[in-house]
């Protein structure tokens, strides 16, 4: 399995992260991350998984705590990627590597809960979100 991870140049410059994003008037969080996915990346063929996880970020500038659901976008090969603006480079990793190069302990946790619960052993159906 591979992960690929994204190099910020926007805030927080330099963090190497997944894809993230927020919701916008009208959408699912789900809707929210194919369309992220989507715009961050240029991928759109795969399938879409809730991972259960849910992770927080504290946001210094407007002094709040962000609750985010985690979702998996699991694909069939690694594909190239088409970067938007918000990112200066983008890396396939194997999880160990992923795991070393992740700015962020909640990104660690989730990517740890994937391998655990998508790699280890074979997706939840129920856990599939069809779009």
């Amino acid at each position: 399995a591979r992960v690929l991870l994204l190099k910020r140049k926007t805030a927080p410059v330099g963090a190497w992260c997944p894809v993230s994003g927020r919701i916008e008037a009208g959408e699912r969080a789900w809707q929210t991350a194919l369309r992220e996915i989507g715009e961050e990346t240029g991928l759109n063929d795969g399938m879409l998984y809730t991972t259960g996880v849910t992770d927080s970020f504290y946001d210094p500038a407007a002094n709040t705590i962000e609750l985010m659901p985690v979702f998996l976008f699991m694909i069939a090969r690694e594909e190239a990627v088409t970067l938007d603006d918000a990112q200066s480079d983008s890396a396939w990793l194997d999880l160990d590597a992923a795991l070393a190069q992740l700015t962020f302990a909640g990104h660690k946790t989730a990517l740890e809960a994937i391998r655990r619960d998508f790699i280890l052993r074979e997706p939840d159906p129920l856990k599939r979100i069809a779009f």
